[in-house]
């Protein structure tokens, strides 16, 4: 009986095999056979349609597992749309455009603003080193701590690296010293980059900035904002801190989890507070957008001059060979072939986006309750494609499937991996039942020994090493995406466990089968 279980079961390898391939072709196969770009059948009128835009975000909002969404649409220095999708949170409470939405990177150009208000108040210089406002300020190399400016920090061009940005992004410290302290741990941090030579898109810069306006102004960098742009803007419903948000209908946002929308209640981190999470509705951001459209100005409020608005607009880092450059807190580039001044914004659950089209007075913020951080290009269409109605043109929504492509590349490498464990415990017991067919010389041993090993180890180091060096702290990664997170950690921790464990027993079961292994018999004349 046993010797049959023996036979049949490479052979169940094999079909399991086959099976895992086939598995992982078809999830590919309809990953590419999904209409790339769809083309919404929609033309061109006399003047915007904005019942068409209303169907067109309803649309989207169920093609990409939305739950709310908030709509501000401007133009010149009027709303001229406004409008609330879906729901806020689980319990059916109605998303309008006075409810608050934590709004991750767009809190950016905020942060630019303020200190170009300090610039005009003569108390920053542009060019002036860190360490003039901040006398402490250090990174891990001394030298390039004391060349970096204010102006490399608004660009994204201080060397600081997008993985040093998103290293603490699980530090939920919500103390009056979390900036300070956030800002302080940077003295650890290694460059990627040199001083002001390569754009390189990092929060750390914009914590920095967060603290050089709480050292310069004298004020908690929260009280600063309010003070100087959300009250003279009139935004009512923009918020600095989560408690008072939430006592104002704050939405909950919600996480994908195998593609669906689970609410998630995000911690608030005080000390990421400048680079992605002040609050805002988008009633509250369309007056900033209106600003930002009207040198500065909303209604009889003027917040900074024609010139300052100009120069946070102004393409000052190129990103590679797009063509799309980082301004301060803006990103200046086409979109969809329009020329634009925008910026988006992820957390772990919300996703933002705001558009101004200074040729044509329009400005568009986009704000939602959820976030897929695999299929964020997937969010990042709404907006730029009700720009597209605005001007005229037949928005292309370009349905890149990446999460679904993650998800399948992801599962088809763990089923993988645990074929080939059940390979291995099949192997073993053949050897160790039938000696006859375990390896022999140095070159098969090492091939059946030392290679699965050395696989196991690189894809453990890959996953529990390298992630964290490149994308974000595993940490974060379980936060940030807990079913790819959890399956890619477990997945790192299985291989280094087996990788250990196969090598031992592959020993154990060879130096068995070598006993056993009956002495040839004495050749007799």
């Amino acid at each position: 009986m046993n010797n049959k279980r023996i036979t049949l079961a490479p052979s169940l390898v094999r079909w399991s095999t086959t099976l895992a391939l086939l598995i992982v072709l078809l999830m590919a196969t309809v990953f590419l056979a999904q209409p790339r770009a769809r083309t919404a059948a929609l033309s061109a009128t006399t003047g915007p349609d904005f019942e068409a835009i209303d169907r067109f975000v309803e649309t989207e909002m169920e093609a990409q597992g939305i739950p709310g969404l908030a709509l501000g649409i401007v133009q010149g220095d009027q709303i001229v749309h406004l409008g609330g999708f879906g729901l806020a949170d689980p319990a059916g409470r109605a998303v309008t455009p006075q409810t608050p939405f934590i709004l991750g990177s767009t809190t950016k150009s905020f942060t630019a603003l303020a200190v170009m208000q300090l610039v005009e108040a003569g108390k920053i210089e542009l060019d002036a080193p860190v360490q003039r406002y901040i006398p402490w300020f250090r990174v891990a190399d001394e030298a390039a701590s004391a060349q970096i400016t204010v102006r490399h920090l608004l660009n994204q061009t201080s060397g600081f690296s997008t993985a040093a940005g998103r290293r603490e992004s699980i530090d939920f410290d919500t103390s009056a010293a979390a900036l300070e302290n956030r800002v302080r741990r940077l003295s650890e941090v290694e460059l990627t980059q040199p001083v002001g030579a390569t754009y390189q898109y990092s929060n750390c810069n914009y914590q920095v900035l967060g603290l050089i306006v709480q050292m310069v102004s004298g004020q908690d960098y929260e009280h600063y904002i309010q003070q100087h742009i959300l009250t003279p803007l009139a935004m009512p419903n923009s918020f600095t801190s989560k408690t008072a948000a939430q006592a104002h209908g704050l939405a909950l946002g919600h996480q994908a989890v195998f593609g669906q929308p689970l609410a998630f209640d995000e911690p608030f981190p005080r000390g990421s507070i400048s680079s992605g999470f002040l609050i805002s509705s988008a009633e509250d951001m369309s007056h900033y957008l209106i600003a930002h459209l009207n040198d500065g100005r909303y209604g009889e409020a003027a917040i900074l001059s024609a010139a300052g608005i100009a120069e946070l607009h102004r393409p000052a880092a190129q990103q590679g060979e797009s063509e799309t450059a980082y301004a301060m807190g803006w990103e200046v580039g086409p979109l969809n072939g329009v020329p634009t001044v925008w910026h988006d914004g992820d957390t772990f659950s919300f996703h933002t986006f705001m558009v101004l089209v200074p040729e044509t007075g329009w400005g568009v913020v986009v704000l939602s309750n959820a976030n897929n951080i695999p299929a964020t290009a997937r969010f990042q269409t709404i907006a730029p494609n009700i720009v597209n109605l605005l001007v005229g043109r037949q928005p292309m929504v370009e349905h890149v499937y990446d999460s679904l492509m993650v998800h399948s590349i992801v599962v088809g490498l763990v089923v993988i991996q645990i074929l080939g464990m059940i390979r291995s415990v099949v192997l073993f017991r053949r050897w160790r039942n039938q000696p006859q067919h375990q390896p022999t010389g140095w070159l098969s041993r090492g091939w059946q020994i030392a290679l699965p090993l050395v696989l196991n180890l690189l894809w453990a180091c890959f996953i529990l090493v390298g992630l964290p060096r490149i994308f974000a702290p595993l940490p974060a990664l379980l936060w940030g995406i807990p079913d790819l997170g959890y399956m890619l950690v477990g997945s790192g921790l299985l291989a280094l466990g087996w990788g250990v464990i196969r090598t031992g027993w592959a020993f154990v079961v060879l130096r068995q089968g070598r006993a056993k292994t009956p002495a040839p018999m004495p050749v007799t004349a």
